[in-house]
C-alpha cells in the first residue's frame, strides 16, 4: 500500500507541475528583448549615426509610458522599414530588471537600454514619458507626456520626410 501511495503522489505531482511549466509568465519566462546596460557615451555613439533616431525614455513606475507602449511598438514595426530606429530608455534607478518585466508582458520588439541617473541629466529630462527626435546626430525635436498613436503617426511621419 505505501508504495501505491508513494506513486501516486508522485503521479499527481507530475500532471500538476509540469503543465505549469508550458503557462506563459510562470517558472521558465524567456527575454525575447533583454534591457540592455549600457553607458552614455556608447549610448550616445550609437545615436551619433547618420539617421532617424527616435528616442523613448520611460520608467516602469510611470503609468503613461507603460500605457504608450503598445501604441510605439506598433508605430516601430509599422516605420522601421521607412528608416525609422526606435530605441528605447529606461530611466529606473533599480536598473535593467526593473523595466524588463513590462518590455516581456508586451512584447516591444526595439531595443531598451538601461543607462542610469546620467541619462537624465545629459539629455535634459524634466518629464516623462519624454520622445526625443535624432536626425543624424541632431536632436531635433522633444515630446513630453502621453500622446495618442495618431499624434505620434503625424510626427513621425514628418520626421522621416526630411533627410
Amino acid at each position: 500500500p505505501m508504495i501505491i501511495r508513494k506513486r501516486s503522489v508522485a503521479l499527481w505531482m507530475w500532471l500538476l507541475i509540469v503543465p505549469l511549466l508550458f503557462l506563459p509568465g510562470t517558472i521558465h519566462s524567456e527575454q525575447r528583448n533583454p534591457v540592455q546596460k549600457l553607458d552614455l557615451a556608447r549610448f550616445k555613439k550609437i545615436v551619433a549615426a547618420d539617421g532617424h533616431f527616435l528616442l523613448v525614455f520611460m520608467a516602469a513606475w510611470c503609468a503613461p509610458c507603460i500605457k504608450e507602449l503598445p501604441d510605439l511598438n506598433a508605430l516601430h514595426a509599422r516605420y522601421r522599414a521607412s528608416g525609422l530606429k526606435m530605441v528605447g530608455v529606461s530611466v529606473d534607478f533599480d536598473g535593467p530588471a526593473a523595466m524588463q518585466p513590462i518590455v516581456d508582458r508586451l512584447k516591444v520588439d526595439f531595443p531598451i537600454f538601461w543607462l542610469g541617473e546620467e541619462a537624465l541629466e545629459a539629455y535634459g529630462i524634466s518629464g516623462i514619458p519624454l520622445l526625443i527626435f535624432i536626425r543624424n546626430g541632431l536632436e531635433v525635436e522633444k515630446v513630453v507626456g502621453l500622446h495618442s498613436k495618431a499624434f505620434f503617426a503625424d510626427k513621425i511621419e514628418t520626421f522621416l520626410m526630411k533627410p
